[in-house]
């Protein structure tokens, strides 16, 4: 049996990068409200959960993670000056419900 991974509440958050940048460029593109962009930013979290679940984490443990991760997003986006990134927060219930769903949904 694996063994089950604690909650990452720092870099790295994923093991593989490409799918911590795929969140973040899906989340960037989602705060515009589109129909499109919440497709990619919920298909971006259905690829992260999958990560981070394959990883060796239960799901309270991956939401943690992602929850960490979206506030060093914001942070990040802050020191660049980056406006895209501000109302993050605004769609945090939405992504804590995908992110139990998408967990759970494919095991």
């Amino acid at each position: 049996m694996e063994s089950i991974q604690r909650a990452r509440k720092e870099e790295p958050f994923f093991f593989h990068p490409g799918t911590g940048d795929d969140f973040e460029d899906a989340l960037r593109h989602a705060v515009r409200a589109n129909a499109r962009s919440m497709d990619q930013l919920h298909q971006s979290i259905r690829n992260c959960m999958s990560s981070l679940r394959r990883d060796g984490m239960e799901c309270e443990a991956a939401l943690l993670t992602m929850k960490a991760f979206i506030k060093e997003l914001g942070l990040k986006h802050k020191r660049l000056g980056s406006p895209d990134m501000l109302h993050s927060d605004m769609m945090m219930d939405q992504i804590v419900r995908w992110c139990i769903a998408d967990f759970y949904s494919e095991q």
